[in-house]
C-alpha cells in the first residue's frame, strides 16, 4: 500500500508536469509541409503577400498576422525544403542564396512572434533566446537564427549590409521592408536598408555632447565584419567602423558621421519593445 500511494504521487505529479510543459511553447518551430503540393518549387508569392498586407512604414500588424497566418505558414513550409543547399538548381547565383537567407530569416522572426502573441516583446529574461535558441527548419535541415545569420553573410560574401535587411521583431532593431527580397534587385535593397537603418535613431545616435556615436549593438558585435566590408568594398589596406557606416549612409547621415571623426562608438540603448503597428495590452507569459 505504501508503494502504491508513492507511485499514485510521482505520477500524479508527473501528469501535472506534463500538462504544464505542454502549455509552454516549444523552441522548435516546425512547418506543415502538408500544406505544400509537389513538386516543391521555390517562390516568395506567399511572403510577398505577407509583407504587403501586414507590414505598414516598416511594423507589422501581428494581429492581422495571427488572425491569418496562412501565406506565411506556407512560405516557412516551403523554406524548410528548398534552398540553396538541398534545390540548388533554384538558386543559381550567389545574389538568389543571399535573398533566400535573408527572406527565411524575417519569415522565421514572424514565426516566433506569432507564438507568443500577444505580447510587448519577445526579449524577455522568461524566454528563449530569439537568435540562438529557437530552431526552425530550413533547406532541409535545422538551423537558428543565428546560423542563418552566417548563411547570409556567407552567400552575400560579408556584405554586412544584409544585417540591416533583417527585422528581429524589436523597435531597436531595423524595419522590416515591404517586398521581398530578390536576386535581381538585391544591390538596391540592400542599400536601400542600410541607409534606411542608419537614418533611425534607435539605430545610430550622435551625440556630440560626449563625442559618442551610439549604435545597435550588433554593429559593434560585427565591427570586424564591417571594417573588413570596407576594406574589400574600397580595396584599401586599412578601414575603420566609422569608414564603413560612412559608405553606406544617406547623404545627410554621412554629413553628420564625417563630423563625427574621433568620437568614440558605444552601444545604443535598446529599444526591444515589440515592433508592432499597435501595441497589445497583453502578454502571454510561457
Amino acid at each position: 500500500m505504501r508503494w502504491s500511494r508513492v507511485h499514485v504521487f510521482g505520477g500524479w505529479v508527473a501528469g501535472i508536469l506534463l500538462v504544464l510543459v505542454a502549455g509552454c511553447t516549444q523552441p522548435d518551430i516546425r512547418p506543415e509541409t502538408s500544406l505544400l503540393e509537389r513538386p516543391y518549387r521555390y517562390s516568395d508569392r506567399d511572403w510577398a503577400r505577407v509583407l504587403q498586407a501586414h507590414v505598414r512604414s516598416g511594423l507589422v500588424d501581428y494581429a492581422g498576422l495571427a488572425s491569418h497566418p496562412e501565406d506565411l505558414d506556407r512560405y516557412y513550409a516551403l523554406i524548410s525544403v528548398t534552398g540553396p543547399g538541398s534545390t540548388p538548381d533554384q538558386f543559381p547565383t550567389r545574389a538568389a542564396a543571399t535573398a533566400y537567407w535573408i527572406n527565411a530569416f524575417n519569415a522565421m522572426v514572424l514565426k516566433v512572434v506569432l507564438q507568443h502573441y500577444p505580447a510587448r516583446s519577445v526579449y524577455d529574461l522568461a524566454l528563449p533566446r530569439l537568435e540562438t535558441e529557437y530552431t526552425f527548419r530550413a533547406d532541409r535541415r535545422i538551423v537558428t537564427l543565428a546560423e542563418v545569420e552566417q548563411e547570409m553573410l556567407r552567400t552575400s560574401d560579408n556584405d554586412v549590409r544584409t544585417l540591416f535587411a533583417t527585422s528581429r521583431a524589436a523597435l531597436g532593431t531595423p524595419l522590416l521592408g515591404q517586398e521581398p527580397i530578390r536576386a535581381e534587385t538585391l544591390e538596391r535593397q540592400l542599400a536601400t536598408a542600410a541607409a534606411r537603418a542608419l537614418d533611425d535613431p534607435r539605430i545610430l545616435l550622435i551625440d556630440a555632447a560626449t563625442h559618442s556615436v551610439f549604435v545597435w549593438q550588433l554593429i559593434l558585435k560585427r565591427q570586424r565584419d564591417f571594417e573588413d566590408y570596407w576594406r574589400s568594398r574600397r580595396r584599401a589596406s586599412t578601414g575603420r567602423l566609422l569608414d564603413s557606416l560612412i559608405d553606406m549612409a544617406s547623404p545627410k547621415r554621412r554629413q553628420g558621421l564625417q563630423a563625427a571623426a574621433g568620437y568614440a562608438f558605444r552601444a545604443i540603448q535598446f529599444d526591444r519593445t515589440l515592433n508592432s503597428t499597435h501595441q497589445p495590452r497583453l502578454r502571454v507569459v510561457p
